[in-house]
Parts: C-alpha cells; structure tokens; sequence
C-alpha cells in the first residue's frame, strides 16, 4: 500500500467530489428518505464507480467521454423536469420502502458519477501512479465521506424545508446542471 497514494487520491477526490452535482444527489434524496438506505445505496454505487474508474486508468484513451456527458445531460435534464413539471405527491405520502430508496440511491449515484470529474480523475491517477489498490481506495473513501456529509446534511434541513420547495430547487439544479453539461460541450 502506497499511502501518499492513498492521501493523494483522498484529498484531490474529496475536493472534486464535495461541490459535485452526485453530492447534491445524495443530499437531495436524504432529505426525503431515511439515512441508512441512501448512504448505503450510494456507498454501493460509488465502490463501483472506483473500481470502474481503475480500470479506466488502464485504457484511459478509450474512454468516450462525450458519449457519458450527453447521457448524463439526459438523465439531469429528465430528472430535473420530471420533478419541476411532475404531478405533486398527496398530502399524506407513504414512505418509500428501504429497498426502493437504496436502489434508487444507487442508481442516481451510479449514472450520475459516469464520466464525473472524480471519476477521471481517479482513471488518471491511475494511469499516472500505477498503483491501482492505493487510489482505489483512497478515492473510494473520499467519495464515501462526501456521501455521508451530504446525508448528515440531508436529514437535518429534510424536516425544515417544505418538500415541495425542495422538490423545486432539485428540479432546479438538475436543470442547470444538464446545461452546464451542453454548454460545456459547445
């Protein structure tokens, strides 16, 4: 085990990682569903996307990153207006089984960190260093404690902000993330 590898990984991981759009996702969806599922749901996700990225580092020259920018702006972009223009809950809304949040957890962190910032940047420091068990797990690690800051989050302001103002401003930033996205590829 290479630790300045591993720290190196961590701390540039962190950082890319904290004011990213998957951040927002998992705070986002804590706000809504109960801790345990979601933080487990993302951890899954994000294990998988390290190890997905290692392998990237290997044939980092194969990887069609437009191809994954433009899913990921449909994904935002539908997600985005299916919450903004989306039929309102009822008033009394039953909560979403734990099963259900941990796959839907997974599954927005999972499309979501495709092609992410962290992502190729874990594949890069790979590539660079060839040490892929350090930045594996330093990246892993990282990511793991964004998600769990950002559920820390999610269930503090979850019962103080009315869910259909959250509902908005996720739709919101979904949508401007999906631009952001276009626009950087303009």
């Amino acid at each position: 085990m290479n630790l300045p590898a591993l720290l190196g990984a961590f701390g540039l991981v962190f950082l890319l990682e904290l004011p990213d759009k998957t951040a927002y996702t998992v705070l986002i969806l804590s706000t809504r569903h109960r801790a345990l599922p979601v933080l487990l749901g993302s951890m899954a996700a994000f294990a998988i996307q390290s190890a997905f990225a290692v392998l990237l580092g290997t044939m980092l020259h194969l990887l069609p990153a437009a191809l994954l920018d433009w899913g990921v702006l449909a994904l935002f972009a539908g997600f985005g207006l299916l919450l903004l223009c989306g039929k309102e809950a009822k008033a009394v809304e039953r909560p979403m089984p734990d099963g259900h949040v941990f796959l839907t957890s997974f599954g927005l962190v999972f499309i979501a960190e495709l092609g992410d910032a962290t992502q190729l940047a874990t594949a890069a420091m790979v590539a660079r260093l060839n040490d892929r068990w350090s930045v594996f797990i330093g990246a892993t690690l990282a990511l793991w404690a964004v998600a769990a800051i950002a559920v820390t989050l999610g269930q503090k302001l979850g019962d103080r902000i009315p869910k259909l103002l959250v509902r908005r401003l996720a739709g919101t930033i979904f949508l401007v993330l999906a631009v952001y996205v276009a626009l950087s590829h303009l």
